[in-house]
């Protein structure tokens, strides 16, 4: 009788295991590039492979486990130094209402989901609270304490190699600007062009645009008279055929107020490049002089204290820049539960989400002590003294003509 209980027992044992090799596993695939170049192309390990690369890897690694892709996760042209990715989020979200149905979620590294400990973490406990394994195709980890030591390590070498990378091409980018070189989108008037030598070395430089460099010039020596709104302008230089650049994702049309107005205020026109909450002189020919392009601002000026008041008015507002990312501080107010007011500065491309600054609001009056403090250091040379005194001087006389 016993040994018959035992039979059985074993039987059915065997007969779960024989189930559940039999029974295909569930997988879903997550791809990421962070160009939308790597889309496309092939790839390789030193530029990052590409989305049909990746997808090819994940395919053979779940059938190497049993199972069956049935949902595919693409990112294309997004960083993995942030979690709020819409394609990520879409499968968190579906392996969240399918609990314990996936099994499997595939990647072609740990780096394609997050290139920091923190969103890492967050991912990785919310896969193993849905009952879902993580698998990489290129590296070792699994459930095991050596496999999670390895995700770990992995983990930290991608938040490094994130921080780093960024790092090195922030030093690269802010030494192209105190050379003079253009390491952006040049504006309108310019074009970015790219050249190879003989020997296959590469050139970006930018040059004259000679469509509309001559309209943009007159734009400054009109506006300059003070004879025109921006409103008139924009609407001569349109029917002037002044149009802003086609791109992918957005076509040419006619030039109108907004972009005028951040056009005449730009000092690339001028001749200096703009980074990182400084001016340098740039490589690149101006096509407005000095005196110029400062009586637009003045007239610019003149307009904005005619026409308008400043939300929420303050002596350093538009003066101060983010220590973080480098965009312009805005004022923002907060009302507490009782009705107590507290002024902040914050950053303006934070807050437009511009950039994936993480710079915190600051107290407008702790800015306030900070930039007193920096004026009780800075001192001037008798010859600067003199010279601008001397300038101030000659501006007053000019405008009590």
């Amino acid at each position: 009788m016993k040994n018959d209980l035992d039979n059985t027992a074993t039987a059915s044992a065997f007969s779960n295991m024989l189930a559940d090799t039999l029974t295909p596993k569930v997988a879903v695939s997550y791809l990421r590039v962070s160009t939308h170049e790597q889309a496309e192309r092939g790839g390789g390990a030193v530029e990052g492979f590409s989305i049909p690369a990746q997808r090819d890897a994940n395919k053979k690694k779940a059938a190497s486990l049993g199972a069956f892709v049935v949902k595919e996760f693409v990112d294309r042209g997004e960083s993995a130094r942030s979690a709020n990715r819409p394609e990520l989020k879409k499968m968190l979200e579906y392996i969240d209402e399918n609990k314990n149905r996936v099994d499997y979620v595939i990647v072609h590294k740990v780096d394609r989901l997050a290139r920091n400990r923190g969103d890492d973490v967050d991912i990785s406990r919310a896969l193993h609270n849905a009952g879902v394994k993580l698998v990489s195709t290129t590296e070792s980890i699994d459930e095991s304490p050596s496999g999670m030591l390895l995700h770990g390590i992995m983990s930290s070498i991608a938040e490094f190699y994130s921080r780093n990378l960024s790092n090195e091409v922030l030093k690269g980018l802010s030494q192209k600007a105190k050379n003079g070189g253009t390491n952006y989108h040049a504006p309108l008037g310019y074009k970015n062009i790219r050249t190879v030598d003989d020997k296959g070395r590469e050139d970006r430089t930018v040059i004259l645009d000679e469509e509309r460099a001559p309209l943009i010039k007159l734009a400054f020596e009109y506006f300059a008279t003070g004879d025109w709104t921006v409103n008139d302008l924009a609407e001569h230089l349109a029917q002037q055929g002044l149009a802003t650049l086609v791109t992918p994702k957005i076509p040419s049309k006619p030039i109108d107020r907004a972009s005028l107005n951040k056009l005449l205020v730009n000092p690339y026109y001028k001749g200096y490049v703009y980074f990182q909450g400084a001016l340098y002189p740039g490589k690149h020919t101006p096509l407005v002089d000095e005196n110029t392009w400062q009586q637009v601002q003045d007239v610019l000026e003149s307009h904005h204290c005619g026409e308008r008041t400043r939300k929420h008015p303050h002596f350093l507002k538009g003066t101060v820049y983010c220590g973080a990312c480098g965009s312009r501080l805005i004022i923002q107010n907060t009302k507490n539960s009782h009705d107590v007011i507290y002024p902040y500065f914050i950053c303006s491309g934070r807050h437009g989400k511009r950039t994936d600054c993480q710079q915190k609001a600051v107290l407008i009056e702790e800015v306030e002590r900070q930039i007193e403090k920096l004026y009780e250091r800075m001192t001037i040379s008798p010859e600067l003294r003199k010279e601008t005194e001397k300038q101030l001087n000659q501006r007053i006389e000019e405008s009590a003509k």
